[in-house]
Formats: C-alpha cells, structure tokens, sequence
C-alpha cells in the first residue's frame, strides 16, 4: 500500500540510503537505543538494502522473511526500524511514497525462566566476564530490564536511604519502558560494595558504560550448558515467576517490575501463584 505525494528531496533512491539517512539525521537524537537500530539495519541490509525504495512492498519483504531465517520476533524488531525509517523519510519529503512495511503475526510471549541449578550455572561461567558476571547478579536481585541495569549509575544508589532508583533523567526518560525503584537488600548490599570502582556506571567494562555484551553473553550461554533462547530478559521472567511461585503477592511483583499496568502481570504470572484458581476447583465435583 503507498501514498503518493510531491518529494520535495528523490535522491534517497535505495532503501540503504533512505534507512542511513534516518540512523545518521534522526535516530541518533530521538532513539534510546541506537545501536539496537543499527544492528537491525546490518541484518537486514543484504536483502534489501539495494532494492529501489518504490519496489518495497510485501513481496520484496516476503522474501527477506524467507531468506533472514530467525525468529518472528525477530523479523518485527528488524522491519519496525525499516518502517520507522521509512515513515520519517517520507515526513521529511526525502521519498515519494509512504510505504507499509507489513509485519508477521506476534509471536506468543516467552516463558521461558531459569532454575535455580540453572542460574548458579550462569553466575559461575559469568565470573570470566566481570560485567556480564556483574549484570546477572543485579537483574536476579531486582527483576529489571537490561538497558535499566546497564544504564545505572553510582549517583542512583541511595545508600543511606537504602535504595536503588532506576530511573533517569533526560529528554528520552518518558518514551522509556518502564523502571523501579528497588530496595537494597542485603545481598544486594554485598553486591554493590564488591562492585565498586571509579567508572561512573555500576556495571561496567574497564570501567566504560557496556552497551553490547552479546558475544560474551552467548559464550556464557554456552559454557553453562543453556539454550540460546536463555536471553538477559530470561533473568527477568525467572525473578517474577520465582516470587510468585513464592507467595510474592501479584501487586508487589508488578510494581518491582514496573509494569504501567498490572493487569500486565496478572496475565503474565498470576498462574504460577500457589493458590492460583484453588478455591474455584475445591468446589467443583462431577456428582450429579
């Protein structure tokens, strides 16, 4: 599907050019995550990215999908950064056309949570890689996502008040999922204390802040004897459904996961609740 309208700029001809025109002009001053879009980009380049942007169209994507061999949630991260690139090449007058990046239907959420065995597994084949070893320990002890631990600073942990604030300041904080703030327990205490240093972030490498940890993260993987579907936001499925397995009532682990709604968390976890739906079966009976 397009629509058509007067460029008032047509030298964006390929889809490279127009998604290189968006990483360089705009993405880098809007987007939380850059090089997460960059990344996308680079996998999707060698289908598409010398295709004339008025051939973009369901077929030509259809054959990418075809080609790429990943997963569907995959596929969706990768073309929402094309159709993004896309619709802001077209609000800036760089392409004729607005063109519909189709996307494929989305997948089931994950289920997938670690064990016990499972974790100390990770934790030990971490310690080669100190700020992998370091980020495994926090998302286990506060449940929250990755660019949120990745992205924690010295100046956020409360040590007097004894707590940690997950949140940032900045022109990005409102488009951000969202984040905790955690108390410091006592392990985490420990934790913090072993992990200092003077880069300004508490997980850091040579003390610069990590912003991609992927192939120490799938050699950790690997030597612990995991699945590759074992992703750093495994961490955080397996802290919520070890709480509420626990008793953790659902309002608390929804509010240390922040979730804007915690409907979110009902439907995600209440099933892993000891007593969940308990009393509704006690009561029923096949005698007539």
């Amino acid at each position: 599907m397009t629509v058509d309208r007067k460029a008032t700029n047509t030298k964006l001809t390929t889809t490279d050019m127009a998604v290189q025109s968006y990483l360089e002009k705009h993405i880098g001053h809007k987007a939380i995550d850059v090089q997460r879009a960059e990344i996308a980009w680079e996998n999707m380049r060698p289908y598409l990215g010398d295709l004339p942007v008025g051939e973009l169209n369901g077929h030509t994507i259809n054959q990418y999908v075809a080609q790429r061999k990943v997963s569907a949630g995959t596929i969706n991260r990768e073309l929402g950064v094309l159709s993004a690139a896309i619709r802001w090449c077209y609000t800036q007058g760089y392409i004729r056309q607005l063109i519909i990046v189709p996307r494929l239907p989305s997948p089931p959420p994950r289920q997938r949570w670690l064990s016990k065995g499972e974790c100390s597994s990770l934790l030990r084949e971490a310690r080669r890689y100190p700020h992998v070893f370091a980020f495994i320990a926090i998302a286990l002890l506060t449940g929250q996502r990755r660019e949120a631990i990745l992205g924690l600073t010295r100046d956020r942990v409360f040590w007097d008040e004894g707590f940690i604030d997950f949140n940032e300041d900045g022109p990005l904080c409102e488009r951000r999922k969202g984040r905790a703030v955690v108390p410091i327990s006592g392990e985490m205490k420990n934790l913090l204390i072993a992990l200092q240093s003077g880069s300004l972030y508490i997980v850091n490498n040579n003390g610069r802040r990590v912003r991609d940890m992927r192939k120490a993260w799938s050699k950790v993987i690997e030597a612990a004897g995991l699945e590759k579907d074992v992703t750093p936001h495994t961490l955080r499925h397996t802290v919520a459904t070890r709480l509420v397995r626990d008793g953790v009532p659902l309002i608390e682990v929804s509010k240390l996961l922040a979730h804007k709604d915690s409907r979110i968390t009902e439907k995600t976890y209440a099933k892993f609740a000891p007593d969940y739906l308990r009393n509704a079966t006690d009561n029923l009976t096949i005698a007539a």
